[in-house]
Parts: structure tokens; C-alpha cells; sequence
């Protein structure tokens, strides 16, 4: 919505989360995506390995497939998910 939007108070407040939550300092300029199949990824999903894994198998996103949910998504939505959307809007 950040990118959408022109938003620099949402993505200021995104600053702050990622860096009260997990101790990273992003710069304000890379809290800008259009989506993870697009040329402008956030900085946190660039190297994402769901993204080179549905490449992989040839699929758009997780839920598409036939493996989905995998152990490796399992582990990491019980580890980050919920923290995430502890994100105020």
C-alpha cells in the first residue's frame, strides 16, 4: 500500500516495525513493492525462497502447489506470520 499510495507515513511505520521487531534499519527508500513477481520487490523479499521455489516448480505462488503447505512454509509462518500482522494499519 506503501508503494501504491506514495504513502512515507506507512512506510515510515513499516521502518519502525521491521526495526523494533527484528532489529533491522531499512532505509525508507526500499519499503517499495509491487508484488513478488514484479521488478520491485521489498528489500527483505529479493532473495525470498518461496519466490525461487514456485520458479522452481513452476507455479505462481505456494498455494498453487500440489506440495502446498510444505514443511518449510509450515515453519516459517509459525516463526514470522503473526508478527507481521501485528503491524498496525
Amino acid at each position: 500500500m506503501a508503494t501504491k499510495n506514495n504513502n512515507d507515513g506507512l512506510r515510515t511505520k513499516s521502518k519502525k516495525f521491521y526495526n523494533e521487531t527484528f532489529g533491522l534499519d531499512i532505509p525508507l527508500s526500499q519499503f517499495n513493492c509491487e508484488g513478488g513477481r514484479s521488478e520491485n520487490v521489498f528489500a527483505l523479499c529479493r532473495d525470498c525462497p518461496f519466490m525461487k521455489c514456485c520458479k522452481e516448480h513452476g507455479v505462481n505462488a505456494c498455494n498453487d502447489c500440489p506440495h502446498y503447505p510444505c514443511n518449510d512454509i509450515a515453519e516459517y509462518q509459525a516463526k514470522h506470520v503473526n508478527k507481521c500482522n501485528q503491524l498496525e494499519k
